[in-house]
């Protein structure tokens, strides 16, 4: 008997829901089981875009497991790579089943990869310089990152008065309370680590609030 496949996600598909939700929510923990609880409560929360950070242990297997999850799919949650520092990483990553690739800097192979395969790339960037070369490499959205430490929405501002068609997506230690600011220096979504997962609620059985928290984050940030 013939097995139906789900259709992948496509490049065009995710950019869609990146423009209407706005965000990535990027699971970087120390263990692969709470990864993948983790990317449950999210999906269950409604986030769409779920990064999983090859920090993580096993993470291609959990990658894997999650990708090929029909609960996860059934809420019309997306997993993608995140902290690809190579290409040969980026392919293990969509071999694993994870269909965009997020670098915490610029690797050009991640982005070839990225577009022969038909997924979306989030390279990782810091300076103006770096941007726009991310951007004349053809990356889908541009992670400024580590935001904090470069000076958070007032950096994203000062770069805007220059580079202002660039979509720029902060990456970090985002707070909810921060994103009015944001929003202000012009940003076109946001890559969120714990203060939308909160691995520390859900290491605690806590999932009811991980799911309140995830939903209140995705509320304010999703396009009106």
């Amino acid at each position: 008997m013939a097995i139906t496949q789900r259709p992948l996600a496509t490049r065009r598909d995710l950019i869609r829901v990146f423009s209407e939700d706005r965000v990535v929510a990027v699971i970087r923990v120390n263990s692969a089981d709470l990864a993948m609880r983790c990317a449950h409560m999210l999906a269950e929360a409604g986030v769409r875009l779920i990064e999983v950070t090859l920090t993580v242990p096993d993470a291609f297997a959990a990658i894997e497991a999650l990708a090929s999850d029909e609960s996860i799919a059934s809420r019309g949650a997306t997993i993608g790579a995140g902290t690809v520092l190579s290409g040969r990483q980026a392919e293990d990553a969509l071999l694993a089943g994870a269909r965009f690739l997020v670098s915490p800097i610029l690797v050009p192979a991640m982005m070839e990869v990225a577009r022969s395969r038909d997924v979306m790339s989030m390279p990782g960037t810091m300076t103006p310089t770096e941007i726009v070369q991310a951007a004349e490499l053809g990356a889908d959205y541009i992670k400024v990152f580590p935001i904090q430490s470069l000076g958070g929405p007032s950096y994203i501002a000062n770069v805007r008065r220059a580079i202002t068609q660039i979509p720029l997506v902060p990456t970090g230690t985002i707070e909810l309370s921060e994103v009015p600011a944001y929003e202000q220096a012009g940003v076109a979504g946001y890559g969120v680590g714990n203060p939308i997962v909160r691995p520390d609620l859900v290491e605690k059985g806590d999932r009811e609030g991980a799911v309140a928290n995830a939903r209140r984050f995705l509320e304010t940030v999703r396009r009106k």
